[in-house]
């Protein structure tokens, strides 16, 4: 049977609230999950409850498949999807509300009933801790999701009717152009939410029901993370220090978007002695301030590129040079040369893993043997969540779920987390990276001139004692920082 720990996990279709009234599910103590062949999916504290059963049938006129959910999930199921923050939208939307001014957004005069659901909005993502805001019009409906933690949930359903009040109202915050909805736009606003300041990212796309929204929230005076608190293991950690000493060479911090890297290379910058040496960065955008650094944000429209900016720091005395991203051949040429005249630069790259990373150069046209000579390590991360503390508890993982990821000790320990109320049911809590290090020493470097492909780097790494993304995720769920679960969906690299 299945069972459910999160009230993130409950409404698979939005569509469903429409077939039990929130008083039944109060009553009863249930919540309608989904409709499957004919069935309606619905979770119970008690799956077994025969008469709560035929009391669902006979209200649904469906047949119900239960699933097993505790009483606190499904309570926090009906306030979030039934309850309050979407009757604060809804009435919002339905008529006159309180000014921009008493909303949070100061300096802006615009009453209208928008502003009010807007607001109700930002305040729910920064109380749940929410990266981003996708707001996703559908045929028949506007979908709301969340990504906390790096996971996407549903937040609530609203009708289609509200997206073009919704949409235009973030518009006008982010000072983006309200009529034109056939072409993308980027704007920016800031404001103070949940009791602290903002600065949020608007993203505008069309789509074939209308325009998709993305809001990146960005909490403007976040404390900055030191090395020691990314999560590096002792052994990874000397070798961060050690690499973050020396005076020149390119380091890359290698992995998808959204997998800290730039987190990681600000506490790099964050180690360096920023009082004898000049730090420059150049980065888009700029998402963190750094003391004693300078800066420089990124603007195309009028030719601030990476490579056109990387050009002119390397006129200002840098001693050390970090770039956003090598996107580009331009960029990465100068990369190299900066790295190759006494500079230390970081930057990050887009590939799966740190044997990639010199290849994807090659592929981009550098040279090979300016790429052994400029490289000094890459380092691939991705982000996993930590199992909360509140409710961890030890289990054992499924043989398959073992088997994927190679792990043949009899009987192991690992942990999750049950669900409870300072994770939200959903069993993790924060965010932790796993990395694999990968430092280019001569061996590499007379297989990176060759021309090796990645499959021989990441041997010869390994040969060399590099330790994978995926052990470094095995050990962090072994050691109770994270799930076996959370590695596989994460992590998990084939070699």
């Amino acid at each position: 049977m299945e069972e459910i720990y999160s009230e993130h996990e409950l409404c698979r279709d939005g569509d469903v609230l429409q077939l039990l009234p929130r008083q039944v599910c109060e009553r009863l103590g249930v919540f309608p999950v989904a409709e499957e062949n004919d069935m309606l999916v619905v979770a119970m504290a008690d799956p077994a409850d025969l008469p709560v059963i035929d009391e669902l049938t006979r209200v649904t006129g469906m047949k119900i498949h239960p699933a097993k959910a505790g009483l606190d999930v499904i309570k926090r199921g009906i306030l979030r999807y039934y309850g309050d923050e979407m009757e604060e939208m809804e009435s919002a939307l339905a008529g006159p509300t309180q000014t921009a001014a008493a909303s949070g957004f100061a300096g802006l005069t615009d009453a209208a009933p928008a502003v009010g659901a807007v607001d109700a909005l930002l305040e729910a993502a920064a109380r749940e801790r929410a990266s981003d805001i996708h707001i996703e019009p559908h045929a028949r409906k506007l979908l709301v999701r969340l990504r906390v933690d790096s996971v996407m949930y549903d937040h609530m359903t609203l009708p289609i009717e509200y997206h073009a009040s919704i949409s235009s109202r973030l518009k006008i915050l982010a000072r983006l152009d309200i009529a034109e909805k056939r072409l993308p736009q980027d704007g920016r606003f800031e404001g103070r939410f949940n009791g602290h300041p903002f600065d949020v990212r608007v993203s505008t796309v069309p789509s074939v029901f209308g325009e998709t929204v993305a809001l990146r929230m960005l909490p403007k005076y976040s404390s900055m993370r030191r090395l020691r608190d990314l999560g590096l293991d002792a052994d990874h950690l000397e070798l961060m220090e050690d690499i973050v000493r020396r005076p020149y060479g390119m380091m890359l911090a290698a992995g998808p978007t959204g997998s800290g890297k730039t987190t990681t290379l600000y506490a790099a910058l964050m180690k360096i002695d920023r009082i004898s040496k000049n730090c420059i960065t150049i980065e888009e955008p700029v998402e963190y301030q750094l003391p004693r650094v300078t800066q420089i944000q990124v603007h195309p429209k009028i030719g601030l590129t990476f490579a056109a900016g990387l050009r002119h720091i390397l006129r200002q005395d840098p001693d050390v040079v970090m770039v956003g991203e090598i996107r580009d051949p331009e960029t990465m040429q100068m990369a190299i040369q900066s790295a190759l005249t006494g500079h230390l630069l970081f930057s990050t790259l887009h590939c799966n893993d740190a044997a990639g990373a010199p290849v994807r150069l090659m592929d981009m046209g550098a040279e090979p043997f300016l790429v052994a000579s400029s490289m000094s390590a890459v380092i691939a991360q991705r982000l996993v969540r930590r199992i909360c503390e509140k409710c961890k508890e030890s289990h054992h993982p499924a043989p398959a779920l073992l088997g994927r990821l190679g792990i043949t000790d009899p009987n192991p320990v690992f942990y999750r987390g049950r669900g409870c109320d300072n994770c939200r049911g959903t069993g993790y809590r924060g965010m932790i990276a796993v990395f694999e290090m990968l430092t280019i020493e001569d061996t590499l470097r007379a297989a990176i001139v060759r021309k090796a492909p990645a499959s021989d780097i990441r041997r010869l790494a390994r040969e060399a004692g590099c330790r994978s993304l995926r052990d470094d995720g095995i050990r962090k769920a072994r050691e109770g920082v994270t799930s076996i679960e959370e590695v596989l969906r994460a992590v998990y690299i084939e070699s």
